[in-house]
This record gives C-alpha cells, structure tokens and sequence, in this order.
C-alpha cells in the first residue's frame, strides 16, 4: 500500500468519524426534544382531563336543572 492509499484512507477515515460524531450530537438533540415533547404531552393529556371533568360536572348540573324543570312541569299539570 503506498502512502497516497494511506493518505486518503486516514482522510475518508477521519470523515467517517466526524460524520459519526455529527449524526452522534444530533441523535441527543433529538432525545432531548422528544423528552420535553413527552413531557409537554403528558401536560396536555392532564389538562384534558380536567377538562373534561369539567364538562362532566357541568353537564351533570343541567341533567338536574333539567330533571327540576321536568317534575315541576308535570307537578303544574296534574
């Protein structure tokens, strides 16, 4: 092997790990991402669910309002 081979064998080398510490530094960044984007996630899937909670006891509060209407309308009648 000449040292021209070696030459651009040590160059493609050297290449090689700098495009593996790039893709390396980008894998991190995206697991750093993907962990706030859980976490924001998780957030939202919280208030959702207070959210419908919410909704839950309001529409709760009108099936009695509406029940008292009810009775009261047929209390009117009879």
């Amino acid at each position: 092997m000449s040292i021209e081979s070696l030459g651009q064998l040590e160059s493609r080398l050297q290449n090689l790990i700098d495009k593996l510490e790039l893709s390396r530094m980008e894998v991190e960044d995206l697991r750093s991402a993907n962990s706030r984007l859980e976490e924001e996630n998780t957030q939202l899937k919280q208030e959702l669910s207070a959210w419908a909670d919410r909704v839950s006891a309001l529409l709760g509060k009108l099936d009695v309002v509406s029940e008292e209407e009810t009775s009261q309308e047929e209390e009117a009648v009879a």
